[in-house]
């Protein structure tokens, strides 16, 4: 066993999960569903939960007049919500994050590709990713002479990136100002930031965009928070 293995097991043993998880995937499906679980658990018994799921490239394996082509690089089709997701839950283990429903490129109807996904943290602290539901159609490529632009069937995609998850306290994400009391002044910030906003304090669910979803929250949360 490698000295680094042996550190991280003995890590383990002596301190028992750890409030951060980070780990790198590589998952390839052709249509069937995937699982994957992650290799090191997190403390189960926490208050709050918050997952970061972020894609660093996506290839596909696409099919013309029976002929396969690639892997060719199609992360510019994803959303930037789908490169980098982030979802919060309340603890202890076991939670989930909910469903998320992947569907690219938006605005092609059938889509090139779709799936659903779900990440579940067990009463252990183990993750678990699940792909279901996955969609295979066409999208326009140039394959280059002598086929040049044409219609292509996606037979096959991979995705490369990290899951990360972080045991927190309590949040009070509604308390943009850090105040420590959710107030008109954090209401009058939510306003005044409106509309897509990229790592904006505002942006009380991250997800680059300053709006209906944000004002409810901070509405919701009025008053002190949690100590």
């Amino acid at each position: 066993m490698e000295l680094l293995s042996i550190a991280m097991l003995c890590g383990t043993v002596l301190f028992g999960p750890q409030d951060h998880g980070s780990w790198e995937y590589s998952i390839t499906t052709a249509g069937e569903d995937v699982v994957w679980n992650s290799p090191t658990a997190v403390n189960p018994k926490g208050e709050h939960y918050e997952m970061l799921f972020h894609v660093d490239s996506a290839f596909v394996v696409v099919s013309y007049i029976g002929i396969e082509f690639g892997p060719i690089d199609i992360t510019y089709l994803l959303p930037e919500d789908v490169i980098n997701t982030w979802r919060d839950s309340e603890g202890p283990c076991p939670l989930d994050f909910g469903w998320i429903e992947v569907v690219a490129p938006e605005d092609q109807d059938p889509p090139a590709l779709s799936y659903d996904w779900i990440l579940e943290i067990d009463q252990k602290g183990f993750s678990t990713w699940k792909i279901e539901n996955v969609f295979r159609g066409q999208y326009d490529y140039d394959l280059g002479f002598p086929f040049g632009y044409v219609t292509v069937n996606i037979e096959e995609g991979t995705l490369n990136g990290t899951i990360t998850i972080d045991v927190v306290p309590i949040p009070c994400y509604a308390d943009i100002d850090g105040s420590g009391t959710v107030d008109v002044a954090d209401l009058l910030e939510v306003i005044g930031s409106w509309g897509y906003c990229l790592k904006c304090p505002a942006d009380t669910n991250q997800d680059d965009e300053i709006d209906v979803t944000d004002l409810l929250a901070v509405v919701g949360a009025w008053g002190d928070c949690p100590q």
